[in-house]
């Protein structure tokens, strides 16, 4: 039996839990590395510490807005791919997102198989 060989590591910073850890579950099922935080400061932090393959942002935390955390973590990770997810898109944060750099945003509810085609793509899986 062939044994999966460890993907590349991703940080979830979503602070709705159903939504957190059903990314979590179907990432690691992929065979993906992931570490969920549910708060900007922290997402920010864990960031700084740890180097992550893909970052999963959502718009609207409890502590913060998404595209000011995407905005703190390119600052110190100006290279590190991250998707905005939001559940109230709308093309001004779609495009804010992407002047900031993220490699692309979803909104809510969105199918796990766009998210890991994103990922594989961006990745070059």
């Amino acid at each position: 039996m062939a044994s999966k060989r460890k993907k590349d590591s991703i940080l979830i910073i979503d602070d709705e839990p159903s939504v957190g850890d059903a990314l979590r579950l179907v990432l690691e099922a992929t065979g993906y590395e992931v570490v969920l935080v549910n708060n900007g400061r922290d997402g920010v932090e864990t960031s700084r510490k740890r180097q992550f393959g893909f970052a999963i942002v959502d718009l609207f935390l409890a502590d913060a807005y998404g595209l000011d955390v995407i905005k703190e973590i390119r600052a110190h990770r100006p290279a590190l791919p991250i998707l905005l997810i939001t559940g109230h898109g709308s093309p001004e944060v779609f495009g804010a997102a992407q002047r900031l750099g993220a490699v692309g945003a979803l909104s809510k509810p969105f199918q796990p198989a766009e998210i890991l085609a994103l990922i594989a793509k961006t990745l070059g899986q």
